[in-house]
């Protein structure tokens, strides 16, 4: 048994994240600049995890350590540490829940990263994955980490292999933009992976695999246009258009207004479309999505924002 650690308390922030990106599904992701978590972890003497939620959507979150995505991550921690105390969570979501932007990710990665450092673990980021998808199963039921890896690596993320965990990061180029459009309503991602087909026809899964390799090169080749044609997807958003109205009307929407490709973000209902930020477009599209949205009579907010870092420590006291 190790000996009582160091009384630290830890503030770490993580990204709202866009997973699948099209074709992608549980493989592609992006950590967006904006919005962002926050969580302070504190060591306690009282052998536990506690847990309080303030911010955006926290009436809707549970603060029992075994349904919350932050809690689970930190007990897993905490057991894996070996240490006689216990930790206190203070969660601020500035990532609004249910609406597929990677709402549990964000607050799952910054509390890996803040018990890590808490703890003096001195796991590798790769560890803290694990870590933080072993949280999603609150949300989603599954640990997949196609939104955790971008939320504490940063930038686009592609997932090679579940078992063994693999994760790709990809610098994204400069003049890369997002506007996401997110609709006043929200659905449990249980609900999205419910529908989603059991079998699908091959030619289906040519398809998509063109289009992830098309986005990949676009990425690589800082060629956004490539970038944009590989957002396409013929296998999961098909079955989850229903659960958006309005949602084909917004995609052409803001591609009339210049955006060079759109997709669901993650499960939905926001939908995330890819612009060039050096056209100078991206207010546009941002208003043509907006609208497109209020012609299916569904209220909706947009921001424009870009690739950002992933979960990092903000500050550290001793107490």
């Amino acid at each position: 048994m190790i000996g009582d650690p160091e009384k630290l308390r830890v503030k770490a922030v993580a990204p709202a994240t866009s997973a699948n990106l099209g074709a992608g599904f549980d493989v592609l992701g992006v950590a967006l600049e904006r919005p962002l978590d926050s969580v302070e972890v504190e060591v306690t003497d009282k052998p536990e995890v506690e847990i309080t939620v303030e911010g955006i959507g926290s009436e809707g979150i549970p603060t029992e350590p075994s349904r919350n995505t932050a809690g689970i991550v930190a007990e897993k921690l905490l057991e894996i540490s070996g240490r006689r105390c216990g930790l206190r969570l203070k969660i601020r979501k500035e990532v609004k829940p249910g609406r597929g932007l990677g709402s549990s990710a964000a607050s799952a990665a910054a509390t890996a990263v803040a018990v890590n450092r808490a703890l003096d673990l001195n796991l590798p980021k790769l560890e803290l994955i694990r870590f933080a998808a072993r949280g999603e199963v609150a949300a989603a039921g599954f640990p997949h980490a196609d939104n955790v890896s971008p939320a504490i690596l940063g930038f686009f993320t592609v997932i090679s292999s579940y078992k063994p965990l693999k994760v790709i990061s990809l610098p994204p180029p400069e003049n890369v933009g997002f506007v996401i459009a997110t609709p006043e309503f929200s659905f449990d991602t249980r609900l999205a992976r419910s529908i989603l087909p059991k079998t699908v026809e091959l030619h289906k899964v040519v398809y998509n695999t063109g289009r992830v390799a098309t986005f990949i090169a676009g990425l690589t080749m800082n060629n956004l246009r490539l970038m944009g044609m590989g957002m396409s997807d013929s296998i999961v958003e098909p079955a989850r258009e229903r659960l958006i109205p309005g949602l084909s009307d917004v995609k052409e929407a803001a591609v009339e207004a210049g955006a060079l490709g759109v997709a669901i973000s993650g499960a939905g209902p926001s939908v995330l479309a890819l612009v060039d930020l050096t056209e100078g477009n991206a207010e546009r599209v941002a208003v043509a999505m907006d609208k497109a949205f209020s012609r299916s009579g569904v209220e909706s907010q947009t921001i424009c924002t870009k690739p950002g870092p992933g979960a990092r420590i903000v500050k550290v006291w001793r107490v």
